[in-house]
């Protein structure tokens, strides 16, 4: 069986400025080259570090049928993303990330494994897709 390396996730967006801006402020993505399309918009980021990982921001194709709504958009909150679809990044500086996502008024939860050492903090971005920080790389859930 051939060996399988994640490439990039892809989040579609009615606005890819406005996701982009908050994966590069909020996760300090950086933009990389991206493709130039001439009927849709995108933005492909990368994670400092991580030079083999994309994130794909790519504007939603009005004419394709709506994808299940995403769990910020339907008012759950972030409480329910421990068992829901959610993207999950580790940090350094846990602290610091949440001072400065409560800074920015954004609506968490957070939690700690069992293990009593690793926190967790989950939200939203404003596409409604659900986020996960932690305090330390803790592989699979």
């Amino acid at each position: 069986m051939a060996t399988l390396q994640l490439n990039h996730v892809a989040r579609e967006t009615d606005d890819v400025h406005r996701l982009a801006a908050f994966y590069e402020e909020v996760l300090g993505f950086e933009r990389v080259a991206s493709p130039n399309y001439s009927a849709f918009q995108v933005a492909w980021l990368r994670l400092p570090g991580t030079p083999g990982v994309a994130l794909h921001i790519i504007e939603r194709d009005p004419a394709a049928a709506p994808a299940a709504v995403a769990p910020g958009a339907t008012g759950a909150p972030p409480a329910q993303l421990p068992r829901r679809h959610h993207l999950a990044f580790s940090v350094a500086d846990y602290d610091g990330f949440l001072t400065g996502l409560k800074a920015r008024g954004t609506d968490v939860f957070e939690k700690t494994q069992p293990d009593g050492r690793t926190r967790q903090v989950f939200f939203f971005d404003p596409d409604g897709n659900g986020l996960e920080v932690t305090s330390a790389s803790t592989g699979d859930k």
